[in-house]
């Protein structure tokens, strides 16, 4: 099983930098660790356009949404190659459904 989220450009993926603290990274990173601890051998990478740019273009389903869409659709989440959400973070509870098929 393998997560993907492609995220907009940003100064750090904690949510702890910069001028305040974004909420919504903070708890991404959470669920993340709840989830590797849940899910034995699951694999969640972090994709940012700046760093990981052809990353974005190997997803022809991201490439097509963030073309159409431009910045304002991420993130968008990838769960074994299948986009399941785009223009806000999964919670928790999306995500172990979608990683349980259900």
């Amino acid at each position: 099983m393998k997560i993907e989220i492609f995220e907009p450009t940003m100064c750090c993926s904690t949510g702890i930098c910069g001028p305040s603290v974004d909420k919504n990274l903070v708890k991404i990173g959470e669920d993340i660790e709840a989830l590797k601890n849940e899910f034995e051998g699951i694999v969640i990478e972090r994709y940012q356009p700046q760093t990981h740019s052809m990353k974005f273009m190997a997803n022809m389903e991201v490439g097509k949404l963030v073309k159409e869409n431009g910045q304002k659709i991420l993130p968008i989440t990838v769960l074994n190659g299948k986009v399941i959400k785009a223009g806000a973070y999964p919670t928790l509870e999306e995500l172990k459904s979608s990683l349980r098929g259900e």
